[in-house]
């Protein structure tokens, strides 16, 4: 058997989709790994990613309204990290100054300001991420509970019947 090859029988094995945290991982870093593909071969700078989910059909699967809040949260402590990390790049910015008044240092200076401008810039594009997918997330967790409670109210029916 070959280096890498598959031992497992898996050719006519459906494929689960994974859990929802192994979900959101993977589309995290496929869009990582094409943006930088992109950026090395020159085609431009990341391209504007709409997710609509994973999974069978384009969808997430979440078990439950719990397993949703989880992620949900995971979202919202990144989406905190973002906004901490954009502050501590605005903070440097305007910190930064040329060390001396001769040319080499100034076009250091130059330089490491378009850095840290290119770093709030991507940070803006993560933070807008984030908070699109926080509010995809929050829209689902509103339809979930609606058929939760949709399906009790169906079960009490029955019960009473």
């Amino acid at each position: 058997m070959p280096d890498g090859a598959n031992t497992d029988n898996t050719e006519n094995a459906e494929q689960e989709p994974g859990t929802p945290q192994e979900q959101v991982e993977q589309e995290i870093a496929s869009t990582e790994v094409m943006n930088w593909w992109r950026s090395l071969f020159g085609l431009g700078g990341d391209q504007p990613h709409e997710s609509g989910g994973g999974g069978t059909g384009g969808q997430f699967m979440f078990a439950n309204l719990e397993e949703l809040d989880a992620v949900i949260a995971r979202w919202e402590d990144e989406r905190e990290g973002i906004l901490a990390d954009r502050a501590a790049i605005r903070d440097t910015f305007h910190a930064n100054a040329a060390p001396a008044g001769d040319m080499m240092s100034k076009v250091q200076f130059t330089a490491s300001q378009v850095s840290l401008a290119n770093m709030y810039q991507h940070s803006d594009a993560m933070l807008k991420y984030a908070e699109n997918y926080i509010a995809k997330l929050r829209a689902s967790r509103e339809q979930m509970a609606i058929m939760d409670e949709g399906a009790r109210d169906n079960l009490r029916s029955v019960r009473e019947a």
